[in-house]
């Protein structure tokens, strides 16, 4: 039997966390779905959680890539999306998949199937 799918959602606005979560937990029966309040909760919910393997974050770039959420991201070798102004404008080129706003359900599970965006 295979572990079932891990995910992180860190976004500012719980709201549209909690709509990206939803969208994880229909697409993915049995998932389980991370939804830290800060930075620190999300590294914490990394050490319980080490299987996360996809990480949607409201997050730029240069924070992603500094930080140490996004560390401990890269070592796991987890796929990471950014949202958000700096994403959208800076990320693709940083080598990240960006889910630009607005995006509607299809965008998100596109991306998803997608491991190359």
């Amino acid at each position: 039997m295979f572990p079932a799918l891990s995910f992180l959602v860190f976004v500012h606005d719980p709201v549209v966390a909690e709509d990206i979560a939803s969208t994880l937990e229909e697409s993915h029966p049995g998932a389980r779905i991370v939804l830290p309040a800060n930075e620190a909760a999300a590294l914490a919910a990394l050490d319980e959680h080490p299987q996360i393997t996809l990480a949607v974050m409201s997050m730029s770039p240069e924070a992603a890539q500094a930080s140490a959420l996004g560390s401990a991201l890269a070592a796991r070798q987890a796929r990471v999306v950014l949202m958000g102004f700096e994403a959208e404008e800076r990320g693709e080129s940083a080598g990240f998949a960006v889910l630009h706003r607005p995006f509607r359900t299809a965008d998100l599970l596109a991306m998803l199937a997608n491991p190359a965006r």
